[in-house]
């Protein structure tokens, strides 16, 4: 599974158009939403981020660049499934440390002041990513990456809207029902759904040609 993560880490460092949005997202981002908080802020980029990462190497299936790798890698496609599941997490804190060091910089310099640690928004962000790719892995592993990248979009569109709206509306928004629920609460349900996600993954791609 080592082997797998390094695979994925060097297509996307390999790519140009990866390295463009590592380093240009996250300014991109501060710009357009100049009027969320701060604490919001970050959280956005958390989850964009790791949300963007964890589903890259799909993407790279479009253009062919590992198309057929991972049938003809030594271990089952079970293995395969459960594997892009745990390296969500590994994603995560990749982004975390990523995100931290750019936005430190970006403080240093007097760029912008963001926030480039808060771990409340850490903790807050994780289950949202877990439940994010909870429903777009299985979609990639039953259909063509073409199709399960229009489902990638949606929900990317749909987090963004989310996020604004909790940004403009505070406690008048999504965030007064948000609210109701302890932090415990949400990642149990997120648990639930990244669990039942991982089962429906490993069936279909289990009956998936390639």
């Amino acid at each position: 599974m080592l082997g797998i993560l390094k695979r994925d880490f060097l297509l996307m460092l390999s790519s140009k158009q990866t390295i463009i949005l590592l380093i240009f997202y996250i300014p991109f981002l501060i710009i357009v939403v100049d009027s969320f908080v701060p604490e919001i802020l970050y959280f956005a980029i958390i989850v964009f981020y790791t949300y963007l990462i964890s589903t890259m190497s799909f993407t790279y299936d479009i253009t062919g660049k590992s198309k057929y790798i991972m049938s003809s890698l030594p271990i089952s496609r079970r293995e395969v499934v459960l594997y892009k599941y745990i390296s969500t997490f590994v994603y995560f804190l990749a982004t975390v440390v990523y995100v931290g060091v750019y936005l430190w910089i970006i403080n240093a310099l007097n760029f912008a002041s963001v926030d480039y640690f808060n771990l409340k928004q850490i903790i807050n962000a994780l289950p949202v990513v877990m439940i994010l790719t909870s429903i777009v892995y299985p979609v990639y592993f039953r259909f063509e990456p073409k199709i399960a990248q229009i489902v990638q979009i949606f929900l990317f569109v749909f987090f963004f809207i989310a996020v604004s709206n909790a940004s403009f509306t505070g406690d008048k928004g999504i965030m007064k029902y948000l609210g109701k629920l302890q932090w415990g609460q949400i990642m149990a349900i997120a648990l639930i759904v990244y669990i039942l996600s991982l089962m429906v993954s490993m069936q279909v791609y289990k009956n998936r040609d390639i």
